[in-house]
C-alpha cells in the first residue's frame, strides 16, 4: 500500500503562508487500506488540487495516509492560520472509509484494523476537529466529504458512513458528494464570482448544509490574488534586472506566469563571459594547457603559470578576433575545444618542419664531410667540428684528431729527447743552450740548465772586493717550464701572437729569443710583468680572450 503526502508543501506552511495565496486547502484521499477493504475511488478527489492552486491556493495533498499523518497534514492548516486565524479562505476535501458513533464521526486512516470506538481518535481524523480548524477562515470555509459506498469492518460501537447530521460551525460550509463530483464541483466553485449555492444547485449529485450564502460567491468577482501578485513580482524583477531579483521572483512564482521568462533572463545574465569560463571550473593544469596552446598559435601569454592575468586575457582576446569570435578575454568550452584543435594542426606542422629541417641539417653534415672531413686530414677535420660539433660524423673526426695528435705528441717527445741525447753527449753549455732554445719547455730542460750552471767557471774574486751580480732570475722561466705546455699549445701560442701582431719567430712549438721578444712585447702592451715567459695567469688571460678557442 502507497503512503504519500506532499512534504515540501508542509514545510513550506509551517514558516507562513505567502501573503499572495488566496487560502489554504486540505485534501486526502485514502483510498489503499492495511487491513480493510479498499475505499474504491477515494483518491479521484486528489486531481482537484489543480484548480485550487491555479485560483492561488497553497494546497496540501496526502493519499493513503495514517491518522498521525492525516493529524500532521490537518496541523498544518492550523498553523498556517496562526493563533488567531487569519486565513483567508479554507478548503478541505476527505475521501475513504468514514466512521460514526453516536457522538462523533472520523475519516479513517490507511493502518486502521477495527478500531472501535475506543481507538477511533488513535486511527482516525475527527470530522468535529476538522470543521473547527475549518471555522477559522475570515471569509469562508468548504469542507467537503467524498463518501465511497463500500464499507469496512470498523469496529466496536463505530458504523461506516456519515452522520445525517452534523454540528458545523458558523462560516463553514458541509458539502457531500462521491469522489468522483469532487474535481468538477470545486473546478466550478473556484470561477470568480461563482456562488456555492449556484454550484450545489446546479447538480443532483452534491449535497451542501451549514453556510451556503446564495448571492455571496465564493470568490469574488474578478478575484485574481495570485495573478495580480505575479505580475507585481514580475514588474519588480524586471526593475532590478538582476539575477538576484529573478531568482526572488521565481522563488516566489516557479510557475508564474513570467517563470520562462524569467529563467531566461536569468539565464542571458548567467551567460556572461566571466561567468560562462567560471563555470567550467578549470584546473591550474588545464589553464596551463591552454596557454601553451594560446603560445603555439604565437599568442603570447606572459608566462604559462595556470594564472590568468592580463597577459592571458589579451592573448584570448587576439585569437577570438582572428577566428572571428567575440574578443571577451573570457572562453567557453567550444572555444577551448576549437583551439586545442588548432594547436594540435599548428604542432603537427611544426614537428614536420623541424623533421624537414632537421633533415636538411642531416644532408649539408653529411655533404660536408664528404668534401672535406672524410680525407682525414687535420685541417679538414678541424673544420668539420667548427661547423658541426655535434654533427653525425663529430665522434669520428674527434676520435681522428685524437689520434692525429698522439702521433704529433709522441714525435715531439722523439725529438725532445733525441736533442737531449745529443746535448748530453756533447756536454757543453753551448750544446746545452743550443737544446733548450729548441725546446725550453723540453723533457729535459731543467736538466740542462742545471748542467749548464755546472759547466760553467765559477767567477774569480777580485783584487779589491766587488759586490757580486746579482744571480740570474730563473723563476719566470721554471714556472714557465713548469706548465708542461704540450708542443701544439706553443705552436697556437706561436700562431696568435703573429695573429696579434708579433713576430715569434718560425712557428714551430720551439719558443726562441725571437718568440720571448713576441711573448715580452704582449706582456707590456697588456700590463703585465715583462719577463718573456708565459705563466699561468697569462695563458688564462690568453683563453678568456678566445686566443685558445680560435683555430684558423
Amino acid at each position: 500500500m502507497l503512503m504519500r503526502i506532499s512534504l515540501s508543501v508542509l514545510m513550506s506552511l509551517a514558516l507562513a503562508l505567502p501573503a499572495t495565496a488566496a487560502g489554504i486547502a486540505l485534501i486526502i484521499g485514502n483510498e489503499e487500506y492495511q487491513s480493510a477493504d479498499a475505499s474504491r475511488g477515494a483518491a479521484q478527489v486528489l486531481s482537484s488540487r489543480s484548480a485550487l492552486e491555479t485560483a492561488g491556493f497553497e494546497v496540501i495533498t496526502g493519499e493513503n495516509l495514517s491518522g498521525a499523518q492525516m493529524r500532521d497534514a490537518l496541523a498544518q492548516v492550523l498553523d498556517a492560520q496562526g493563533e488567531t486565524g487569519g486565513t483567508d479562505r479554507v478548503v478541505i476535501v476527505l475521501s475513504g472509509h468514514f466512521a460514526m458513533s453516536q457522538q462523533s464521526a472520523w475519516l479513517m486512516g490507511s493502518d486502521m484494523d477495527e478500531p472501535g470506538l475506543a481507538r477511533a481518535d488513535g486511527t482516525g481524523l475527527r470530522l468535529d476537529t476538522v470543521l473547527e480548524i475549518a471555522s477559522g477562515a475570515e471569509l469562508g470555509a468548504v469542507v467537503v466529504l467524498a463518501q465511497t459506498t463500500n464499507s469496512a469492518d470498523l469496529g466496536a460501537r463505530l458504523e461506516g458512513g456519515l452522520p445525517p447530521r452534523l454540528a458545523i460551525p458558523q462560516n463553514v460550509a458541509v458539502v457531500r458528494a462521491s469522489p468522483a463530483r469532487v474535481t468538477p464541483m470545486v473546478r466550478d466553485l473556484m470561477v470568480p464570482g461563482t456562488t456555492l449555492a449556484s454550484v450545489v444547485d446546479a447538480s443532483r449529485f452534491l449535497q451542501a448544509d451549514g453556510y451556503v450564502p446564495p448571492l455571496i460567491p465564493f470568490l469574488p468577482e474578478g478575484f485574481a490574488p495570485a495573478a495580480n501578485a505575479d505580475r507585481q513580482a514580475w514588474a519588480d524583477a524586471q526593475e532590478r534586472g538582476s539575477e538576484a531579483g529573478y531568482d526572488a521572483y521565481l522563488s516566489s512564482f516557479p510557475r508564474g506566469m513570467f517563470a520562462a521568462e524569467a529563467r531566461s533572463a536569468r539565464d542571458r545574465l548567467r551567460a556572461t563571459p566571466e561567468r560562462v569560463e567560471e563555470a567550467l571550473t578549470l584546473t591550474r593544469d588545464e589553464r596551463r594547457t591552454i596557454q601553451r596552446d594560446l603560445t603555439l598559435l604565437g599568442f603570447d601569454t606572459r608566462g604559462i603559470d595556470g594564472i590568468f592575468g592580463p597577459g592571458t586575457r589579451r592573448a584570448v582576446t587576439g585569437w577570438q578576433d582572428v577566428n572571428d569570435m567575440k574578443g571577451t578575454g573570457f572562453l567557453t568550452r567550444e572555444q577551448i575545444f576549437t583551439m586545442a584543435a588548432q594547436a594540435a594542426r599548428r604542432a603537427a606542422e611544426l614537428e614536420e618542419a623541424e623533421r624537414a629541417r632537421q633533415a636538411e641539417i642531416e644532408r649539408a653534415d653529411r655533404a660536408f664531410w664528404r668534401d672535406v672531413g672524410a680525407a682525414g686530414d687535420e685541417a679538414g677535420l678541424r673544420a668539420y667540428l667548427d661547423r658541426y660539433p655535434e654533427g653525425v660524423f663529430a665522434e669520428v673526426a674527434t676520435e681522428r684528431l685524437d689520434v692525429i695528435e698522439d702521433a704529433r705528441r709522441r714525435d715531439a717527445e722523439a725529438r725532445d729527447r733525441a736533442a737531449w741525447l745529443d746535448a748530453r753527449d756533447r756536454n757543453t753549455v753551448a750544446a746545452y743552450e743550443e737544446y733548450l732554445a729548441a725546446y725550453p719547455e723540453g723533457e729535459f730542460a731543467a736538466t740542462a740548465r742545471a748542467q749548464i750552471a755546472e759547466l760553467r767557471p765559477q767567477p774569480q774574486p777580485e783584487p779589491t772586493p766587488e759586490p757580486e751580480p746579482a744571480p740570474e732570475d730563473t723563476s719566470a722561466r721554471d714556472a714557465e717550464a713548469a706548465l708542461g705546455l704540450p708542443q701544439i699549445t706553443r705552436v697556437l701560442i706561436e700562431r696568435r701572437l703573429l695573429a696579434e701582431g708579433y713576430d715569434p719567430g718560425a712557428l714551430d712549438g720551439n719558443f726562441d729569443a725571437n718568440t720571448r721578444d713576441a711573448i715580452a712585447g704582449f706582456q707590456q702592451e697588456n700590463g703585465l710583468p715583462v719577463t718573456g715567459y708565459l705563466t699561468q695567469g697569462l695563458v688564462g688571460q690568453l683563453a678568456t680572450q678566445g686566443i685558445l678557442g680560435l683555430f684558423e
